[in-house]
């Protein structure tokens, strides 16, 4: 019999090339779960397949209202308040009137950035208003750093600014939504995350102005991001993507000689990888040398 880790493994692995198919089996997954935990991510997951996928609203909300049927739901525990808080993002997505008086500021800031993820491919003016109102609401009530505010911020901004990137055309809009977001990402990654997050956050800006056409901010934030990573001990993997970052950035700029310098410390980088590493970030450091 499957197991959730293995139900929800598969789901996600299958969920953008089948997005109807993976909902239609969420709830033979809610049997499966143990605890609050698991059906919270049950309940994740059908957020963003109805909310970013299926741009299908009010049918996300009835599966998550019949997956809170769950014997481990807890109506005034985490499972609770995570099916409130998804239920009233896709009611915002939907346009549909959502009293978020009745949210404390850290979820109704955490509502806000979900709705902004749910549509930032589609419209950008809405996402952009509804990221802008999270990051105001969490200075204003000065969330401390334990809050999951912060890295529910951090998360969204990495997501929408990862969504952006690859979008061939982009609006104005757009442009501003994916420098708010990975901006966002970053601020946010530096008071809830370890140096890790904060390295990967700088290599998102990175990728983000080189997208938004400015080689040098995205000059400033790969170097950054290398600092970083020889500050706590040079990870190989970190390096690699640090030095590939740098080397797009110089290509785009029309600088051949540090375009070949960041090549040659990628490669140096990619030899001390694991075999297993190796296959999936080859493609990427062919990129680079083509």
């Amino acid at each position: 019999m499957t197991d959730f880790s293995t139900f929800i493994g598969r789901a996600w692995d299958e969920h953008a090339d089948a997005p109807q198919g993976v909902a239609d089996r969420l709830e033979e997954g809610a049997a499966l779960v143990a605890d609050e935990g698991e059906l919270i991510q049950l309940l994740n997951l059908a957020h963003h397949l109805h909310g970013e996928h299926l741009d299908s609203w009010a049918q996300g909300i009835e599966l998550i209202e019949r997956l809170c049927g769950a014997p481990v739901f807890v109506a005034d525990g985490p499972s609770g308040q995570a099916a409130r808080r998804f239920m009233a993002s896709l009611h915002l997505a939907g346009g549909q009137p959502v009293g978020l008086d009745a949210f404390t500021p850290s979820d109704r800031a955490r509502v806000l950035a979900l709705a902004a993820s749910t549509v930032a491919s589609r419209d950008a003016l809405r996402a952009g208003g509804w990221l802008r109102d999270a990051l105001d609401l969490a200075q204003r009530e000065e969330l401390p750093a334990g809050d999951p505010t912060h890295r529910a911020l951090a998360v969204t901004g990495n997501n929408i600014a990862c969504t952006l990137e690859e979008k061939p055309d982009r609006s104005a809009a757009e442009r501003d939504l994916m420098i708010l977001a990975a901006q966002t990402t970053r601020r946010d990654w530096a008071i809830a995350g370890t140096w890790l997050e904060t390295e990967r956050a700088e290599y998102r800006l990175a990728n983000t102005w080189l997208q938004a056409g400015d080689p040098a901010r995205a000059r400033e934030h790969a170097q950054a991001c290398l600092e970083i990573i020889d500050a706590n001990g040079g990870a190989a993997m970190e390096r690699f993507f640090g030095w590939e970052a740098l080397g797009l950035v110089e290509r785009a700029a029309g600088n051949a000689t540090g375009h070949a310098q960041a090549l040659a410390r990628a490669r140096e980088a990619f030899a001390e990888l694991d075999e297993s590493d190796k296959s999936w970030c080859a493609p990427s450091l062919d990129k680079l040398a083509a």
